[in-house]
C-alpha cells in the first residue's frame, strides 16, 4: 500500500515538472490552479451591525475553493467555490434589490466575481466595486497571503443600507492532499521562471 502511494506521488511530481517545463519552453503563461480546503475555525466569519446590534455573530466555514493564478499576466480568480457557513445569514441580494438569506460563502462575498488588483508570489488582493457613493463600505475587499503551504484569507464589506450588516472574513485554507505536491513542487519552479523572464 505504501509502495503504491509513493508511486502515485512520484507521478504527480513528474507531471507538475513536465507541465511547468513545457510552459517555459513554449513561452506561454505560467498559470497555477490549486484547490484549497478551509481549516476548522468557529470564528472564520464575523458579522456586526444591524438594528440594536442584532447583527453580531460568529460562523465557521466548511468546504473548498479553486484558485487560478496567472503570474505572467498578474491576474488571479476564484474558478469555483463550494464553501458553506455554519448557518444561514442575511445579506443584500443585488439582483433582487432586497434582503435575502444564504449559507454560501461564494454568494456572500461574490467570490467568482472578484477582480484581482495585485498579484505576487506571496500576496493577492481582490476587490468588487459596487460604486455606491452613499455606501462606499459596500465594496468587497479580499486579500490572500500565502504562508508556507497555507493561505490566509482576510476580507470585509457591508450592506448598502443604514443599520446594515458588516461582514469580516478571517480564515485559513490549505491545499487538498492531491494538489499539495504539485503546489510545493510547482511554486518554486514558477518563481524561477518568473525571475528568469524579468532578467
Amino acid at each position: 500500500m505504501m509502495g503504491e502511494t509513493k508511486k502515485i506521488l512520484k507521478k504527480l511530481v513528474c507531471v507538475g515538472i513536465v507541465i511547468l517545463a513545457l510552459s517555459e519552453c513554449a513561452g506561454g503563461t505560467t498559470t497555477m490552479t490549486t484547490t484549497y480546503e478551509f481549516l476548522p475555525n468557529p470564528n472564520a466569519l464575523r458579522t456586526s451591525g444591524g438594528i440594536d446590534g442584532q447583527g453580531f455573530g460568529t460562523f465557521s466555514i466548511e468546504g473548498q475553493f479553486r484558485l487560478s493564478v496567472d503570474f505572467d499576466a498578474g491576474i488571479a480568480s476564484f474558478e469555483q467555490v463550494d464553501a458553506t457557513l455554519s448557518e444561514e445569514i442575511p445579506y443584500y441580494d443585488y439582483d433582487q434589490g432586497d434582503l435575502s438569506f444564504t449559507q454560501s460563502l461564494s454568494v456572500l462575498f461574490s467570490m467568482t466575481e472578484l477582480e484581482s488588483t495585485y498579484v505576487s508570489d506571496t500576496t493577492i488582493d481582490f476587490v468588487l466595486e459596487r460604486n455606491i457613493p452613499s455606501f462606499p463600505g459596500a465594496d468587497i475587499y479580499l486579500g490572500l497571503t500565502f504562508i508556507d503551504d497555507s493561505v490566509h484569507l482576510i476580507g470585509h464589506f457591508g450592506m448598502p443600507m443604514a443599520d446594515g450588516y458588516w461582514y469580516s472574513l478571517d480564515a485559513v485554507a490549505v491545499p487538498e492532499p492531491a494538489t499539495l505536491i504539485l503546489f510545493l513542487v510547482g511554486l518554486p519552479i514558477v518563481n524561477y521562471i518568473n525571475r528568469r523572464r524579468r532578467d
